[in-house]
């Protein structure tokens, strides 16, 4: 279903269906009801959350784990379906590249010059890099490696990346508030990603662009290992605060963001700026 809906909706359009399997992400109450109405003999989710009654199989739940894959992972292994090894890969046809480089050449790409997504969201402010850091990012990959940063996120964004632009004096391309599906296969044609704990920035490494991840409040631990995934971290005594420092720093100073200097974040970034086939 498109958009937000109502558990009525959900309901009338489960009517009649028949099911086997009922399988929740979420731990939403009404999702557990509506799979307990799909009338499945299978309901499987997490075994925390009030709707836990309802699944006939239940999976544990970590709740400050980092890698929603990990996640479902557990959901599989509830229903005795083994975990695989292998990293997850996100495939993007030649023919969505083709249509994400020519969006690019319209913002303004020459093609040529290595490409740098940066994401400039991600949900938890506090898990969101300075404005003024990207801005200073941009002006080093452009003198640096003639590198061009391409500013990414979703429709909440666009006041971020219009600030990271007017400090950046133009040297930044805008692509914020499209699809998920032509946000990643943007990135997918990019030299490498740099971002957060955000959907996107996980999704770019999926998808195969080396990814350099800034993490703040957050722990990273679950993250899956991988030569082209860099995690950069600050050591200090107050990280991770995780959900307790969600919407403002608890003490009020940030330096778990604000401490990834652009230098050490190109730095970390610059075995990877090449431009891409």
């Amino acid at each position: 279903m498109d958009g937000r809906w109502s558990v009525g909706e959900a309901r009338s359009r489960l009517e009649g269906e028949v099911f086997d399997i009922a399988l929740s992400t979420s731990l939403s109450p009404r999702a557990a009801y509506l799979m307990w109405r799909t009338g499945a003999g299978v309901r499987v989710g997490f075994s925390a959350g009030v709707g836990r009654a309802l699944w006939t199989h239940r999976a544990p739940l970590r709740p400050f784990e980092v890698v929603f894959s990990r996640r479902y992972q557990r959901l599989a292994a509830a229903l005795g379906i083994p975990a695989t090894a292998e990293l997850p890969k996100l495939e993007i046809p030649q023919k969505r590249r083709e249509e994400a480089r020519a969006r690019l050449r319209q913002l303004g790409w020459n093609d040529r010059a290595p490409l740098i997504s940066v994401h400039v969201g991600g949900g938890w402010p506090t898990k969101q890099w300075p404005v003024e850091h990207m801005a200073a990012l941009a002006q080093l990959a452009r003198q640096r490696h003639g590198a061009t940063v391409l500013l990414q996120g979703g429709r909440g964004d666009g006041e971020r990346a219009n600030s990271i632009a007017s400090s950046a004096k133009g040297l930044v391309l805008i692509s914020v508030g499209n699809s998920i599906s032509d946000a990643i296969a943007e990135s997918a044609v990019c030299s490498v990603a740099i971002g957060i704990d955000s959907g996107l920035s996980h999704a770019a490494a999926a998808c195969g662009t080396p990814t350099v991840f800034l993490f703040g409040p957050n722990e990273p631990k679950s993250m899956i290992a991988s030569p082209s995934r860099l995690i950069l971290t600050r050591n200090l005594e107050c990280r991770p605060c995780n959900r307790a420092g969600r919407w403002r720093c608890p003490l009020m100073h940030h330096r778990c963001m604000r401490e990834h200097s652009p230098e050490s974040v190109l730095d970390a970034a610059s075995p990877w700026i090449l431009p891409r086939a």
